[in-house]
């Protein structure tokens, strides 16, 4: 039996030193795909595609607002006097409205659908102060809609905002960046729109006469900026410079036209309101400026998601707007794809 075995191990061992002498050990790490080999470097890195964490940040914070707005309109049709009672609506809803949007993101939503519906939420509740505040001001005090009337402009257009910019998500995939332009112009137009409106009034006219025409002006820019944005959103994304340099020049274009009203400080020279026909041209011109010369600005930070291509339905894409010095004067050079 000794024997037997003592040849069993020793036939065992020659079996093993015959497969160690045709495949030599090889060192840690043999086979694995390695840094510098040829034909190993690692591909590029996957690009995502899912929300970042500012963006649905952004979201919670429009719910929580919608959600308190509406509940504000909820106890104003409800005739809730007390200011304890009044309040119960608002503090429920918003935080009911969040709770909302984390089961909505279960599982996480494509980056771009958290943008689209709170600026779809911000845009339509603008829309529902814009014409209340307009109603507001051209009519006498009887027949004013008040604050009712402002609960539920901001929370019928809230909510149609929301649902559109749910529909813009889903449909287009829009970028976050995208939302950010449309909800920028919205406010540019407005502020430009109340300043040539008051301004171009009746000299003559009274405070409240004026204010009516500055109500209208606002409401006007205010729709003409969404329709602008959302027509250079289809084919335009911008970066989040570019965005933030047109913010700077609309400030500088409003800082640097301020002196415009010293020139009406004569009993003679025409009502100082003009000034603010000046003011909204100046702030024009900064914001043009501003995405003229940051065009081409790219957010380094965003690098390595998926971003800027050609999304959903895109016919086309502008990828650059500059200066271009033509005889006898300055034109603009716009260059793009088609698709």
């Amino acid at each position: 039996m000794k024997l037997a075995a003592f040849a069993a191990l020793l036939t065992s061992g020659l079996l093993a030193s015959s497969a160690g002498a045709q495949y030599p050990q090889q060192p840690p790490g043999y086979g694995q795909p390695g840094y510098g080999q040829p034909g190993q470097s690692p591909g590029p890195a996957q690009r995502s595609n899912k929300r970042s964490d500012v963006e649905i940040g952004l979201l919670y914070t429009t719910a929580a607002l919608y959600g308190v707005g509406t509940g504000a309109w909820l106890s104003m049709e409800l005739g809730l006097d007390d200011p304890g009672i009044f309040l119960i609506p608002p503090a429920l809803l918003g935080v009911a409205a969040p709770v909302g949007v984390y089961f909505l993101d279960d599982p996480e939503m494509d980056r771009g659908m958290p943008a689209a519906i709170a600026s779809g939420m911000v845009i339509g509740a603008g829309e529902g102060i814009g014409i209340w505040s307009y109603q507001f001001v051209t009519t006498n005090e009887d027949e004013a809609w008040g604050f009712k009337g402002l609960t539920r402009a901001t929370t019928l257009g809230a909510t149609l905002g929301g649902v559109a910019g749910f529909a813009t998500g889903y449909y287009l995939e829009p970028s976050p960046k995208s939302s950010l332009l449309t909800s920028s112009a919205v406010v540019w137009g407005a502020a430009i729109g109340t300043m040539f409106g008051y301004g171009g009034s009746d000299g003559d006219a009274e405070w409240g006469t004026a204010n009516d025409s500055a109500s209208l002006g606002g409401l006007i820019g205010y729709n003409l900026l969404l329709a602008a944005g959302a027509a250079a959103s289809a084919v335009y994304i911008p970066s989040y410079e570019q965005v933030g340099w047109m913010w700077a020049g609309a400030g500088v274009g409003v800082a640097a036209s301020l002196p415009v009203f010293l020139f009406y400080a004569g009993d003679d020279s025409p009502p100082a309101k003009r000034g603010f026909l000046f003011m909204g041209t100046a702030t024009t011109l900064g914001i043009a400026a501003g995405a003229i010369f940051a065009s081409g600005e790219l957010d380094e930070y965003e690098i390595g998601r998926r971003d800027d291509a050609p999304l959903g339905n895109r016919f086309a894409s502008i990828t650059s707007v500059g200066p271009m010095a033509i005889p006898g004067g300055m034109g603009v050079s716009v260059g793009g794809l088609l698709y």
